[in-house]
């Protein structure tokens, strides 16, 4: 389905778009859409899709220390980058 329609850019650099659009899209407040510019002076504007956190990570390389992980591996991990947090504050703040 095509679809045409002229936005408005506001005194704060602000696009409205029509509820047409809105509706096509399924849009909620807080959904982004991402804008290309290309060499001819074309804008396409695409809808952001919203994934979980479980969907993105399937995308990571699996974790391996050549070995199961443990719970130790766990907890050691995290307490390693707490102290390293910690410091990262201290030296913020000049403590």
């Amino acid at each position: 389905m095509s679809y045409k329609a002229d936005v408005t850019l506001s005194s704060k650099g602000q696009l409205t778009l029509p509820a047409e659009l809105r509706k096509l899209w399924k849009l909620k407040p807080g959904d982004r859409l991402g804008v290309e510019y290309d060499a001819a002076g074309r804008a396409v504007m695409t809808k952001r899709v919203r994934r979980s956190i479980f969907e993105s990570r399937k995308e990571l390389e699996p974790l391996s220390l050549g070995r199961p992980l443990t719970q130790k591996d766990i907890d050691d991990a995290i307490a390693e980058e707490m102290i390293a947090q910690e410091g990262r504050i201290r030296k913020q703040y000049g403590r």
